[in-house]
């Protein structure tokens, strides 16, 4: 195998990789508090005895997360946040505590409140909240405090967690929709440290493009298709150079 189809192949492999993304990407165009994935790719360089010194081969590096802030979405629904800014709610998850931008919030039939999926979320020191029976009218503020009315008088339930990493790239994709980060440099968002502003009502919308995703994952078909081709008219561009090798007139 020569080196332009080694060439070829690394190139096809990015490709691909940056497919799976972009696929991912716009099967969560609707999932909310969804943050896209990029891809970040970087040149390899081997070096060659000869004219050029080297050749470049493109190598996939590895994803990053966009943290771009999504719409906002009205729901009406009072169990419904969004976060404004740089934050994420901390939830029970099957590796301890895990984040989530997603909103949807829900009361499970313990009385915990729980995200979507029903984990646990939590508050600003790291316990589960729960919800008194018969509640009603739940008011949460854009600090996260929760308050609700039972027989008539209102009760204070504490402080919805909002954390924010002290360094945003410690951020990782788990699995679930979930993301990951060493809890100590997770810090509960406070007055004076600044960070997401809870809206009521509301979720956080995809950061996903569909039209610009599906237009980019056009566009990168096209280009792995070209590949394939070049190395197809490679391939026989070897045969028949072995064949004329082989078989001297």
């Amino acid at each position: 195998m020569d080196t332009t189809t080694y060439v070829a192949l690394s190139a096809q492999v990015a490709l691909q990789k940056q497919l799976e993304t972009v696929a991912n990407n716009v099967a969560n165009a609707n999932t909310a508090g969804f943050k896209a994935d990029r891809p970040f790719f970087q040149s390899f360089l081997e070096p060659l005895q000869g004219p050029g010194g080297g050749v470049s081969f493109v190598q996939d590096a590895a994803t990053y997360i966009d943290r771009t802030s999504g719409s906002l979405e009205v729901t009406s629904n009072p169990l419904d946040i969004a976060l404004d800014g740089e934050g994420y709610l901390g939830v029970s998850g099957p590796q301890g505590t895990e984040y989530t931008r997603d909103g949807h919030l829900k009361v499970g039939s313990d009385g915990t409140l729980t995200d979507a999926a029903g984990r646990a979320v939590l508050s600003s020191d790291g316990a589960p909240i729960q919800m008194p029976s018969g509640f009603q009218d739940p008011v949460i503020k854009s600090n996260g405090s929760l308050k609700v009315t039972v027989n008539g008088r209102q009760q204070d339930l504490g402080q919805i967690g909002v954390f924010r990493p002290s360094n945003p790239n410690v951020i990782r994709k788990g699995g679930d929709g979930l993301l990951t980060a060493p809890q100590s440099e997770m810090q509960p968002v406070t007055p004076d440290t600044g960070g997401a502003r809870v809206v009521q009502g509301s979720v956080e919308g995809s950061t996903v493009q569909p039209m610009k995703e599906i237009a980019n994952m056009t566009e990168l078909s096209r280009a792995y298709e070209r590949l394939q081709t070049m190395l197809t008219n490679e391939s026989d561009r070897e045969r028949k150079m072995i064949d004329a090798l082989g078989h001297p007139t």
